[in-house]
């Protein structure tokens, strides 16, 4: 076989993440190697600034995005990154309440209101990465839709700016509905899905994307990869999964597919996301990638 074509096979956390429940086209975003090339990008991370949370209707906040962004911090500050957070003022007690539950300490700021805001985060956290999961993304319009297409703008600020002033951040974007931060580098692909698909569809570009069946589990196949990279286990384990959805609902996170307060993952129960945190660990030991 050719080395171009076996360097484009994917691999088995390629394949996990391409698990597809929500049946969101995501063989069609998702690009091989992704979260391997996401991995070698953080490997070396120095200042790693993460935004999370979607608030896809009042009082809704999804419980994808939290789990996924506390998980991945945790291996960039085992790896030695200085590692801090950043999301809306609703999205706070869901993000503490998962680093919690993984006994990490809870680093999250709130983003400022007003226009020099993102000059100021950056100025104030001087990150060497950026990373996005599973955070609204600004549509070409400058509105921010859910999946349904309705405007979410007036309950999610415009972190996004983050990754749209000029820095030398390395940028990360990690997401599973065409909609988020990143995700405005598959966008010409996403837009050709369907009407709806093209007016949600997010035009903020990131220097990696990744694309999951669900935004946790991309996360947490970066995690595979840096597991993979850093020749250590980073990721966590089924039992955690278990309690740091827990803790995000009780803290007054809800399912983003249903809209219930219920501890589940867009749609799907606590142990199919176990079961894929047992696949991802495996398939972590199961190869070497060369930094």
């Amino acid at each position: 076989m050719p080395a171009a074509r076996a360097r484009a096979t994917p691999d088995l956390i390629d394949q996990i993440l391409a698990l597809d429940p929500g049946r969101r086209a995501i063989a069609a975003l998702a690009r091989p190697g992704a979260a391997a090339a996401a991995a070698r990008a953080l490997l070396r991370a120095r200042r790693a600034l993460i935004v999370t949370g979607f608030t896809v209707e009042p009082e809704t906040h999804e419980t994808d995005g939290p789990p996924g962004a506390a998980v991945l911090g945790r291996a960039l500050r085992a790896l030695g990154a200085d590692v801090r957070y950043v999301t809306d003022q609703v999205n706070v007690p869901l993000l503490e309440a998962v680093l919690d539950a993984l006994g990490e300490p809870a680093d999250v700021s709130v983003y400022p209101d007003g226009d020099g805001a993102a000059r100021a985060v950056l100025a104030a956290t001087r990150p060497t990465h950026l990373v996005a999961i599973e955070r609204p993304g600004r549509n070409r319009a400058g509105d921010y839709l859910n999946m349904r297409g309705e405007s979410i703008a007036a309950w999610n600020a415009p972190v996004d700016d983050l990754f749209m002033r000029r820095s030398r951040a390395t940028t990360i974007g990690i997401g599973d509905g065409g909609n988020e931060i990143g995700m405005g580098a598959a966008r010409a692909t996403f837009a050709r899905l369907g009407r709806l698909e093209a007016r949600i569809a997010s035009v903020v570009r990131v220097d990696h994307l990744v694309v999951a069946g669900v935004s946790n589990w991309g996360g947490y196949g970066v995690v595979a990869a840096l597991s993979r990279l850093a020749g250590r286990e980073l990721l966590h384990t089924p039992d955690v999964e278990r309690r740091m959805i827990e803790a995000c609902v009780a803290a007054g996170a809800s399912d983003g597919v249903t809209r219930r307060r219920e501890p589940t993952v867009d749609g799907l129960p606590l142990e199919v996301h176990a079961a894929v945190v047992e696949l991802l660990r495996w398939a972590a030991r199961s190869g070497i990638i060369r930094a």
